[in-house]
């Protein structure tokens, strides 16, 4: 099943533990992962962690930053495995590494 015939089709999101530490170690409020995966500003492949990657802009301490997501699509659960702040240097440099790949929407 392709990624985004797994978003329309109300797939289950689950935040694995690691995720839920994260969510309450660094204050980020709990329904981010959820907001980040289903409308991401950008989306990535990791090539080194076979991970997707979705990130989006959100209002955090007062300011606008770059959060990532990390998930695993497994079947039709996708599960939230970490979350953190990135900026945009960091996304850049990823990116011409070829550690991040793009993620290309498939048309049907």
């Amino acid at each position: 099943m392709q990624r985004d015939e797994q978003r329309k089709s109300k797939v289950k999101i689950v935040y694995k533990y690691h995720l839920q530490i994260r969510l309450q170690e660094r204050e980020i409020p709990h329904d981010y992962p959820n907001q980040i995966i289903t409308a991401p500003d950008q989306e990535y492949f990791d090539q080194l962690t076979k991970r997707y990657i979705a990130i989006k802009k959100l209002s955090f301490v007062g300011k606008l930053r770059n959060f990532v997501v990390a998930y695993d699509i497994i079947e039709k659960t996708i599960e939230a495995v970490t979350i953190h702040v990135i900026s945009s240097k960091e996304i850049q440099n990823k990116v011409k590494a070829r550690r991040w790949k793009a993620y290309e929407k498939h048309v049907n």
